[in-house]
């Protein structure tokens, strides 16, 4: 007797789960759904495929931001305060020609350039840290002007939420 109810229920659960949910409206004051979760590789890239880009690139020696990073920082920073919850990493770099000490002070004053830039365009400042990698992390091996200045950059990189 309890195994052919248990059996009914069980058939009676899978064909209603087999059914549409109707769409209800949630009462005003409700809590919202849990939003999907979404890896931070896919939120990755999404900001660079809508910026153009997670990486600007800097002259030897610079940390001034020039029009052209400037146009893909104001796009990053609309990403960020549209995600309040996704927290980045600015993490600076330099190229491998310069001293440690050098790279790594290099590497930061462009992370902060970069973190004032975002900050300036609304991006609140507990969503942003910085990080310098000096010449640790070169973008490529190879060891040539043109690829010197590929290492000169920063890279806003999500970490999580």
């Amino acid at each position: 007797m309890i195994r052919a109810v248990l059996l009914v229920a069980a058939a009676s659960a899978s064909a209603a789960g087999a059914q549409p949910v109707p769409y209800r409206p949630l009462p005003p004051g409700a809590p919202a759904p849990l939003q999907p979760v979404v890896s931070i590789p896919m939120l990755q890239a999404d900001l660079a495929a809508k910026a153009g880009s997670d990486t600007v690139r800097f002259q030897r020696d610079a940390y001034a931001i020039d029009p052209t990073a400037q146009a893909v920082l104001a796009i990053q920073a609309q990403w960020l305060i549209q995600h309040p919850r996704v927290r980045a990493s600015i993490e600076g770099h330099a190229d491998v020609r310069q001293p440690r000490d050098y790279a790594l002070a290099l590497g930061e004053r462009r992370a902060a350039a970069v973190r004032n830039f975002l900050l300036a365009q609304g991006v609140p400042p507990q969503q942003l840290s910085i990080v310098s990698w000096g010449r640790e992390r070169p973008s490529t091996p190879a060891i040539h002007d043109a690829t010197w200045l590929q290492n000169s950059r920063v890279v806003t990189v999500l970490k999580d939420f």
